[in-house]
């Protein structure tokens, strides 16, 4: 497909926040499926001032931006994503802790700042280290595990418009749901929270992380590409144990496959394409739908094209 960005804009681009400008970036480079054609421009701002400047040029410019976190829970096209991709990454990733909660940059890794508030002796966030996403992709869809959401303890969630105004919205306002929050209307990016914890012996914090981290290495397969759970649990089971029960486990689209680990699982088995994926995606649904009549909702972000 034909880029939106041409190699003048790209230079301008350059110019204008002041960093490096990637050009037909590979997106499963950035994607934990490994999976995803290329991006017409690639940018990852240092800090929140680069973060507007690159919005208010893509504003300007009448150019589409799509946000990236660790790029996890994220299938990206084979066609690629047209306009500006914006990573929020190192430079976006600082922690400050503010007696029982902390301020975290949006870029910082879930288990990072997991470990982080363990060795604070902070309770309340040791759900999320097993989670390879970054705390912007976890307060857009509101991730959680083990009965706990990032919602739950978030207090404040400073952002910028996609015109580069800034704004502070509270954790009420963030309107948490189930997999989803304000953030998902695309209009604006988060760039910091603040989370409230409670304190707690740090030996007992790490030690349910631990607990944790052995769960999940017996329960999903970690030692393939992957996206994590494709599809939300509907109420009363999990989506995992209808498709297991559909006799779907193992079942294979070119590279793409239902893990044998973990059933709500895709893994990209070698050389898996997004085409392969979402025809997969299709059985799966159709297949669930006419045994059980349950209609599973994708949990996975699908983009580009």
């Amino acid at each position: 497909m034909t880029s939106m960005v041409s190699g003048e804009q790209a230079r301008r681009l350059e110019k204008a926040y002041g960093g490096k400008v990637m050009i037909s970036e590979p997106m499963k480079k950035h994607t934990s499926f490994q999976i995803g054609g290329p991006a017409d421009a690639l940018v990852e701002p240092h800090d929140v001032e680069a973060l507007r400047r690159v919005l208010q040029w893509a504003w300007s410019e009448s150019l589409p931006v799509f946000v990236l976190g660790n790029g996890t829970n994220l299938l990206v096209a084979d066609e690629g994503i047209r306009g500006i991709v914006v990573r929020v990454g190192p430079g976006l990733d600082g922690i400050t802790f503010e007696g029982e909660c902390v301020r975290a940059g949006t870029g910082v890794s879930l288990p990072a700042l997991a470990r982080e508030c363990a060795d604070h002796g902070l309770s309340g966030f040791e759900w999320a280290v097993g989670i390879p996403g970054s705390l912007g992709g976890a307060l857009t869809m509101n991730a959680g595990a083990y009965s706990h959401t990032v919602g739950d303890v978030t207090r404040e969630v400073r952002m910028v418009g996609l015109d580069g105004a800034l704004s502070v919205k509270t954790g009420e306002e963030m309107q948490f749901a189930q997999r989803s929050s304000r953030l998902s209307h695309g209009d604006s990016i988060a760039y910091q929270a603040l989370l409230a914890l409670r304190p707690a012996d740090p030996g007992s914090v790490r030690a349910r992380m631990a607990e944790y981290m052995k769960d999940r290495k017996v329960k999903q397969p970690l030692h393939l590409p992957s996206a994590g759970c494709v599809f939300q649990n509907p109420s009363g089971r999990g989506a995992g144990r209808y498709i297991d029960a559909a006799g779907l486990k193992g079942l294979r689209v070119g590279g793409a496959e239902v893990s044998q680990v973990h059933a709500n699982f895709i893994v990209n088995a070698g050389g898996a394409t997004a085409r392969d994926v979402l025809i997969l995606m299709g059985v799966i649904r159709r297949t669930v739908y006419e045994k059980f009549g349950v209609d599973l909702v994708p949990e996975v972000r699908v983009v580009g094209g």
